[in-house]
């Protein structure tokens, strides 16, 4: 019996590393994530049955058990040394000329080059053994650096064995393999978005992110970030010859690893000048960061000939683009308050353009960075986006000052309500203490309409603004309190949009429970969490009164996310407000729900959806797409397969057009799915 189940264990385990190469390196799913999903219950039950045959490359053991108490040091077996910088056409030539010289090479011949997108990340260094992958650490110092092999199990880039797909190639004992983490900008987006919602403050560009993640000390919720790897060298290596950096890359590769294949192999200089401008213009279509390219030298006989200095490679050259900036001016500093009473400045700019979109607000992320900028009000800026996607005031420009600029004092109690605010010992962060302060309210209320929550459809920032202030609303339970003729009356509202807005509230309360969980609010909850819940909890009775034991026992719940949930189902406010959604009708249990079957043109797709469907509204045609076994994605790259147009779409559909991605209008939109 044990021999069979071994057999079995075994053969899953491949079956599981086959389709993690196909989906997370090649970008070439064959399955479903439903089937993915079956694959890797059928391999844990089995392990359960058999604990003693659970082995640490197994696909099962990608995420922790308990949170790390710290971070090891540990100490390369080669430096992990920088890369000089150069910002010009000229400097590059003068690299080049420097190589020859130095290797003995006469000037009038070609250099072979091997330029690489420079990822903006995290430098991290894989270590192998037999294959089995045994650690991973941070760049650190360059001599040494922290031990984050638990959080790199969590990547599923990264093989926790090694299985070359080239037969003569040998894996060496043991090998070394560097890479750069990275958040993509999609995942980037939604994680700031989930950080606003909850109150959090947000990160102010994907590198930060990524290196967030992998010091977090719960490898749980590391693996909710989503972070990606690209490889780019070999760092210590035995029992293997290479003779140049492109054959270096090449055998990563047939490892199982991702090497960008952006890559390209430059006959001399000149080409590697060309490469290089053409990425300026085009990097901004990527779905990750690139702030320059990497040239290096192919032959590795040149490498060992060039060595390095005490901080640098001689052979390898960044060429770095100078990010996009504008100067404005500082209008005024408001302070936010977000859904679990987070204070964050928000600064209001005279409105500039800058890459390519009309930038009229900023975050200032906390009042240490106001402090710490010496930022005024009136002050004349330098801004940029961070990662090109979030505003930023890089600099104030001082001797622009005029003498009537305004010091933006840290607040001693919240704006909204004037609770008292404070911050922990280990935040950077204000917040307000007030359970009934009505920004918060207003920030919850707005969270529980939304899309990804109970979708309200018409009930948007500024009706709940004005439903709050004038007090029909406390608290996001009174919304099945509302009547036709009490909105009837309101600003802006009329009878067509009252009675389509009392239509939206009486079809949310069919929601599923997963929507109804996620629609809380339950710090460090969204909506994946809420449906993982929602599969061990068929009622919001049951989890309201599941223990923290219960809960840490589920696959992904961690206790940090465990103990936000049993205190906020203990809260006596959250006890209330639950009472009136059970007594305004709404669903709290979960639904019968139709198998997803497998539809060819949709299986394994990406899709995006913008502009607005007749007939569908957005979170319908999303479900449809998942039960068919494709995936929604929130913004568009290289790796969407369909572009989904409704009217008035936005700036998704030029970004598709310059990609060329297929653009699916309603009608060949429904032919696709029927």
């Amino acid at each position: 019996m044990t021999s069979t189940i071994k057999e079995k264990i075994e053969h899953l385990r491949k079956t599981v590393r086959y389709h993690d190469r196909k989906y997370y390196v090649e970008n070439n799913p064959e399955i479903t994530d439903y089937e993915y999903d079956q694959l890797l219950k059928k391999l844990q039950h089995l392990e359960k049955l058999q604990p003693e045959l659970i082995t640490p490359d197994s696909p099962t053991q990608r995420v922790g058990g308990e949170p790390l108490t710290q971070f090891p040091t540990v100490e390369h077996k080669l430096p992990m040394l920088s890369i000089d910088n150069t910002y010009s056409e000229e400097e590059l030539k003068e690299f080049d000329l420097r190589i020859k010289r130095m290797s003995g090479i006469n000037a009038h011949q070609d250099i072979e080059y091997v330029v690489e997108l420079k990822i903006d990340g995290v430098a991290i260094a894989l270590w192998y053994e037999n294959g089995l992958f045994v650690r991973g650490a941070t760049r650190g110092d360059g001599f040494k650096g922290d031990d984050v092999t638990a959080n790199l199990r969590t990547i599923h880039q990264i093989p926790l064995k090694l299985e070359t797909s080239a037969k003569k190639e040998y894996i060496p004992t043991r090998l070394e393999i560097r890479g750069e983490i990275y958040l993509p900008n999609t995942e980037f987006q939604k994680l700031n978005e989930s950080r606003e919602e909850a109150g959090e403050p947000q990160f102010a560009n994907p590198r930060n992110a990524a290196a967030g993640s992998l010091k977090l000390l719960d490898p749980r919720i590391t693996a909710k970030r989503h972070l990606r790897i690209f490889t780019y060298a070999i760092g210590y290596y035995e029992e293997i010859e290479f003779k140049t950096h492109i054959h270096c890359l090449e055998f990563i590769r047939s490892l199982g690893l991702p090497v960008n294949h952006h890559t390209r192999l430059c006959k001399n200089i000149e080409d590697v000048v060309c490469y290089c401008k053409e990425w300026d213009k085009r990097r901004s279509g990527l779905d990750y960061m690139v702030d320059g390219m990497v040239i290096k030298v192919n032959s590795l006989s040149i490498h060992n000939q060039l060595g390095a200095t005490s901080k640098a490679p001689r052979w390898v050259i960044s060429y770095k683009y100078q990010p996009e900036q504008a100067i404005t001016k500082i209008e005024d500093v408001v302070v936010q308050i977000g859904k679990t009473g987070t204070l964050t400045p928000v600064a209001n700019l005279t409105p500039v353009l800058l890459a390519g979109t009309t930038v009229s607000r900023a975050t200032l992320h906390n009042f240490d960075e106001i402090a710490r900028k010496d930022i005024r009000v009136g002050d004349r800026v330098v801004l940029q986006k961070a990662g090109e996607i979030i505003p930023q005031v890089v600099s104030v420009l001082k001797e622009k000052r005029i003498g009537t600029e305004i010091i933006f004092k840290e607040p001693a109690l919240c704006p909204a309500c004037k609770g008292i605010v404070s911050r922990d010992a280990e935040e950077v962060y204000l917040r307000c203490h007030n359970p009934f302060c009505l920004a918060q309210a207003k920030r919850r209320i707005q969270y529980f309409a939304s899309r990804d929550a109970m979708d309200i459809e018409g009930m948007g920032p500024a009706l709940v603004e004005q439903l709050v202030d004038k007090g029909f609303l406390k608290d996001y339970a009174d919304i099945y309190y509302l009547k036709y003729d009490g909105l009837v009356n309101l600003e802006r509202m009329g009878e067509k949009s009252a009675s389509n807005l009392i239509h939206a509230i009486e079809k949310s309360k069919d929601r599923d429970l997963d929507r109804l969980i996620c629609a809380l609010g339950i710090h460090n909850v969204g909506s994946h969490t809420a449906e993982v819940l929602a599969e061990h909890y068929d009622s919001l009775d049951k989890l309201s009164n599941a223990t923290q034991d219960k809960l840490e026992g589920i696959y992904e719940i961690g206790p940090v996310v465990a103990k936000s949930i049993v205190e906020f189902f203990q809260n006596e406010h959250t006890q209330v407000i639950i009472k009136k959604l059970n007594a305004g009708g709404v669903n709290t249990r979960k639904l019968a729900t139709q198998k997803s079957v497998k539809n060819p043109k949709v299986s394994g797709k990406s899709f995006v959806i913008t502009g607005t469907l007749q007939k569908y509204s957005r979170m319908e045609a999303e479900t449809l797409i998942k039960n068919l076994g494709g995936r929604v994605m929130s913004s568009v790259s290289k790796k969407t397969d369909y572009l989904v147009v409704g009217e008035e779409p936005g700036s998704k559909l030029d970004k598709a057009r310059a990609l060329n991605v297929h653009i699916l209008d309603e009608e060949a939109f429904e032919k696709i799915i029927s």
